[in-house]
C-alpha cells in the first residue's frame, strides 16, 4: 500500500473572475482570508458583522501534485478524505470523482483510472453553506425550527454541518468551508485493512478481546488475520472476497492492566497491531486501546425509590462524573492545534476533573483529543451532532446520518475513554417545549424517533454494542421525551442563570445526574483589551455587548453582583468581581450535588473552554488562562470535599468522598474573627467509608459567636493524607462583612511565592500581566497569619525577582 499527502498549499478564489490566492490545508476559508489579508478578524471589535458575505459566497481550492509509476501500478488509488466542510464537488484532472454534503463524514472517492504519471490537478469547489441551507430548507414540506441567536444565519439544521458555525448565546457566526482534515491518496493492490472494532469481555485474570476487522480487497485471495496485543498473538487463515466485507477474530490476553479515569488509577495503553497478509502483500495497522469494562448503570438505589438511578461504572466500580463540557476550541480551524487539546484536557485534569462532555454542537473532535483524553483519564461522554433545533426526517438527511455515525463509531470506537454515545442536546427539549405549539409538531416528533430512536439507535447497536447509547441530554431515557425529570436520566439545569433565580436555587433540585447548569463571567481584562478599545470597556457598551452573546447577559451578571458585593465602579473589578461570582454560583451547585451522592452521580458545568475572546460561562478563557472558576473546581473537585449546609437544625458540615478506601483523619473545625482572633475550635476524628457522602457534626452558629455575625467565620479543615481544601463559611453576605484592608508579607524562591497577610483576604486573585502561566491556586481566602506556598507554571522563564516585581494582587476589600 501507498500513502502520499495531499496536505500543504493550495490555492483558493470566490469565482472564476478573481485572481488564486496562497491558501492552506488542512484548513478554512477564514483563516486563509486573513493570512492574504483580504479581512479583518472576525474576533476583534464587530468585525464579525463585516463578513457574513464569507459563508454566503461558493469558494474552490485547488492544487497540483505529482504522481509517479509506483503509485499508478496499485490495482486501486482512492482519494481518501477526513473532513470536506461541507457541501462540495471533487474534480481530478477536470473529471468529477465524488460529492459531499456532510461534513461529519469520512469520504473515499475512486480514483483510480482518473490520475496520470507526472503533473495532476485536484479541484474542491465549495457550495455556500447557507445558501444550501436555505435551498433544502425551502424545498422541505414544512418548516423545521432551530433556535435562533443575535448573530447568526437560518436554516442551519438542513446541513450537516458544526451548529455552532451559524452562530450560538457564546460564539460567532462564521459559516466556514474547508478541507479541515488530512487529505490524501491511497493506492493498494489486494487486501487492506478500512477499520477496526473492540469488544471485551473480562474474566478474573483475564480479557478476551473481540476484534472485528473491515477489509477491502480487489481480488479474491487466501490469506491470514493476525492480531498482535500485550505478548499475545493470534492468527487466523481467511478466504478473503472481492469488495468489502468483516472478519472476527479474538485474542485472550492474560492479567493486563486495567484503564481507569482520573482519580481511580492509571492508564495503562496497549498497542493493538491488527494484519492482512497474503503471498503477495502485507497490510498493518496499529491502534492504542486500554481494558476496561464501561457501563452506565440505571436501577433504584432501594425499595423505595420510585425513580431510576444513572451512574456510570468503571470496571465494576461506581463513579461520580466530575467535569464540564466541551465546544470546539476556536471557530477559525486554522488555529485548532494539537497543543491547545493538550493544555486544555491538561486543565481539566488538575482541576480533578474525570469526565469531559463533547456536546452537540460543535464536531467530533479531531484524534489528538481522543488521545489525549485516553492519556490522562477522561472520561468521555460524546454527542452525536445535533444541537437545539429540531431535524428533517426524509431518507436523504437520515440516510446520511446513518453513514455519519458509522463512520464516527469506526474511526473513534476503540478509544477506551469514550464512556457513551448520546443522541443529541437539548432536542427532545425542542419536541417537548420550545416548539411544542408547532403546525407540523406530529410530523416533527415522528422525525425525532424516526433519526434518535430507530435510525442512530440501529447503527450505533450494530456497530459497538458495548456502550450505553442515551437519546439525547437531557433525557429520561424514554421513548415519550421527558427531558425535565429529576428522578430519572440526566437534566440541564438553567433557572439560576437563564430565569434569574438566586444560588439557593440550585439546593432544592435533587437530580440523579446534571450534565448542563453554568453562570457566566468575563473574561481577562488583558483579553478584552486584545479586541476591544479602551472606550468600549464598559459592561453596556456597543462592542461589549457583542461579545456578550447572550441576550441581557452583561446585565444580568451585573444585577446579581449586586446581591453579593458592593458594586465596583472600576471596570476591572467588576470583571474581577464577575469571575468571582461566577465561582459561587458554581460551588453551591456542586456541592449540594456531591453531598446528594449516590442519588445524585454526576455533575458536569457549562461550559470547560472559549472559542472566542467573549463573556461566557467558561472556566478557562480564550487563550488558556484560568478564571475563577478553574481555580474553585479544582476545590470542589478534591477527592475528598468538606462542604456544608444550613438545615433547620443548624450549619451541617460534610465530608464527601470519591476514593475507594476509607479515610482516616481528623476534621477541624475553627470559628475565628475577621481579624484574627480564634473563637473556638473543636477537632473531631473521622472515618469515612468508601465512596460515601458522610455528615459529620451539625454546630449552631449562634451559640458560638452571638451577634458576631459580620465580623466572624468558620473554617472546616480534614486533615489527611487525601487531597482536600478548607470551606469557609460566612453569616452575612460579603458586602456587609466587617473587612478590613491587609497588608500582606510575600517571599519568593524561584517560581514558588510564600503569601500571608494581617487580617482575612477574601478571594485573593494573583496576576502576573503579560506573562503566561497559572498559579497553583488563585482566588482563595487567606485569614489572617496563615501562611500560604503558591507555585506559578509557565512555559516562559521567569526569575524570583521577576515574579516579585510583576506580581499583582487583587482581593474583595480592595474593590471598594
Amino acid at each position: 500500500m501507498q500513502v502520499q499527502s495531499l496536505t500543504g498549499q493550495w490555492r483558493f478564489r470566490r469565482s472564476e473572475e478573481e485572481p488564486w490566492n496562497t491558501g492552506t490545508v488542512p484548513g478554512g476559508i477564514y483563516t486563509d482570508l486573513l493570512e492574504n489579508e483580504a479581512i479583518p478578524d472576525p474576533y476583534d471589535e464587530d468585525n464579525e458583522l463585516d463578513i457574513q458575505w464569507v459563508g454566503k459566497s461558493d469558494w474552490t481550492y485547488r492544487r497540483t501534485f505529482d504522481v509517479d509509476q509506483a503509485l499508478l501500478s496499485h490495482d486501486r488509488i482512492q482519494l481518501h478524505c477526513d473532513g470536506l466542510d461541507t457541501v462540495t464537488t471533487v474534480r481530478v484532472n477536470g473529471e468529477v470523482v465524488g460529492e459531499t454534503e456532510n461534513m461529519h463524514r469520512v469520504y473515499e472517492f475512486d480514483v483510480t483510472g482518473e490520475l496520470q504519471e507526472g503533473e495532476n490537478t485536484i479541484e474542491v469547489r465549495f457550495d455556500s453553506p447557507v445558501k444550501y441551507g436555505i435551498n433544502r430548507a425551502d424545498a422541505y414540506d414544512y418548516d423545521v425550527p432551530a433556535l435562533r441567536y443575535p448573530v447568526d444565519q437560518p436554516a442551519r439544521s438542513h446541513i450537516r454541518k458544526a451548529q455552532c458555525h451559524y452562530g450560538w448565546d457564546w460564539g460567532p457566526c462564521l459559516p466556514t468551508v474547508g478541507i479541515y482534515r488530512d487529505i490524501r491518496l491511497v493506492g493498494f493492490s489486494g487486501p487492506r485493512i478500512t477499520h477496526t472494532r473492540t469488544k471485551q469481555e473480562h474474566f478474573d485474570q483475564a480479557v478476551a478481546l473481540g476484534v472485528s476487522v473491515g477489509i477491502e480487497s480487489t481480488a479474491t485471495a487466501d490469506g491470514t488475520l493476525s492480531v498482535s496485543i500485550a505478548g499475545t498473538e493470534v492468527a487466523e487463515s481467511i478466504a478473503i472476497t472481492s469488495g468489502e466485507e468483516e472478519y472476527e477474530v479474538t485474542a485472550t490476553v492474560e492479567d493486563p492492566d486495567l484503564w481507569w479515569p482520573n482519580g481511580y488509577g492509571d492508564q495503562p495503553l496497549y498497542d493493538l497491531e491488527v494484519a492482512v497478509e497474503t503471498d503477495e502483500t502485507t497490510h498493518v495497522e496499529t491502534d492504542r486501546i486500554g481494558f476496561r469494562e464501561m457501563s452506565v448503570v440505571r436501577e433504584p438505589l432501594n425499595e423505595s425509590d420510585d425513580g431510576e438511578g444513572f451512574r456510570f461504572e468503571v470496571n465494576g466500580t461506581p463513579v461520580y462524573a466530575k467535569g464540564a463540557n466541551w465546544i470546539p476550541t476556536d471557530a477559525l480551524y486554522g488555529r485548532v492545534t494539537d497543543e491547545r487539546f493538550e493544555d486544555l484536557l491538561g486543565s481539566a485534569v488538575d482541576a480533578n476533573m474525570n469526565m469531559i462532555r463533547v456536546w452537540g454542537g460543535g464536531y467530533y473532535e479531531y484524534e489528538r483529543f481522543y488521545e489525549v483524553c485516553d492519556e490522562l483519564g477522561l472520561l468521555v461522554w460524546q454527542d452525536f451532532m445535533f444541537a437545539c433545533a429540531l431535524y428533517p426526517s426524509d431518507e436523504r438527511f437520515l440516510d446520511s446520518v446513518e453513514n455519519e455515525v458509522r463512520d464516527q463509531i469506526r474511526r473513534l470506537g476503540n478509544h477506551p475513554s469514550i464512556a457513551l454515545w448520546c443522541g443529541n442536546n437539548e432536542v427532545e427539549e425542542g419536541v417537548k417545549n420550545w416548539f411544542a405549539e408547532h403546525d407540523h409538531h406530529e410530523e416533527l416528533a415522528d422525525g425525532f424517533e424516526q433519526l434518535f430512536l430507530d435510525r442512530i439507535a440501529t447503527v450505533v447497536e450494530a456497530e459497538d454494542p458495548s456502550r450505553t447509547y442515551w437519546p439525547g441530554s437531557p433525557s429520561s431515557g424514554d421513548e415519550e421525551p421527558e427531558p425535565y425529570r429529576t428522578d430519572v436520566g440526566d437534566i440541564h439545569y438553567w433557572d439560576v442563570w437563564h430565569k434569574g433565580a438566586p444560588f439557593s436555587e440550585y439546593e432544592k433540585t435533587e437530580p440523579r445526574f446534571v450534565s448542563e447548569f453554568g453562570y457566566q463571567s468575563f473574561p481577562s481584562v488583558e483579553l478584552l483589551r486584545s479586541v476591544i478599545p479602551a472606550d468600549q470597556l464598559n459592561p453596556t457598551a456597543p462592542l461589549m455587548e457583542h461579545h456578550q452573546r447572550n441576550e441581557g447577559g452583561n446585565a444580568r451578571i451585573l444585577s446579581r453582583m449586586a446581591d453579593h458585593f458592593r458594586v465596583p465602579f472600576d471596570f476591572e473589578n467588576f470583571v474581577y468581581l464577575s469571575q468571582v461570582q461566577q465561582g459561587m454560583a458554581m460551588q453551591t451547585a456542586i456541592e449540594h450535588w456531591r453531598r446528594l451522592k449516590p442519588y445524585c452521580m454526576g455533575a458536569l458545568y457549562w461550559q470547560l473552554n472559549d472559542l472566542w475572546p467573549c463573556a461566557s460561562w467558561s472556566s478557562i478563557e480564550y487563550g488558556g488562562d484560568w478564571k475563577a472558576l478553574q481555580y474553585v473546581a479544582r476545590r470542589i473537585f478534591a477527592p475528598a470535599l468538606v462542604t456544608t449546609t444550613e438545615t433547620d437544625e443548624g450549619l451541617e458540615i460534610w465530608i464527601v468522598s470519591d476514593e475507594t478506601e476509607s479515610i482516616e483523619g481528623t476534621l477541624n473545625v475553627r470559628w475565628e474573627s475577621l481579624t484574627g482572633e480564634v473563637i473556638e475550635t473543636e477537632q473531631v476524628s473521622v472515618s469515612i467509608d468508601p465512596q460515601e457522602s458522610t455528615r459529620v457534626v451539625t454546630v449552631d452558629p449562634e451559640t458560638v459567636i452571638g451577634e458576631r455575625y459580620a465580623e466572624a467565620y468558620l473554617c472546616a479543615d480534614l486533615e489527611s493524607p487525601v487531597e482536600s481544601y478548607p470551606s469557609y463559611d460566612f453569616f452575612e453576605p460579603y458586602k456587609h462583612l466587617d473587612l478590613c484592608q491587609p497588608s500582606f508579607d510575600i517571599t519568593v524562591d524561584g517560581t514558588t511565592l510564600t503569601i500571608s497577610a494581617d487580617c482575612m483576604a477574601l478571594f485573593v486573585r494573583l496576576t502576573l500581566p503579560g506573562t503566561d502561566g497559572n498559579f497553583s491556586d488563585n482566588y482563595f481566602h487567606l485569614p489572617a497569619g496563615e501562611e500560604r506556598q503558591i507555585t506559578f507554571d509557565s512555559n516562559e522563564t521567569i526569575t524570583g525577582d521577576e515574579l516579585k516585581q510583576a506580581l499583582s494582587i487583587r482581593h474583595l476589600r480592595a474593590t471598594y
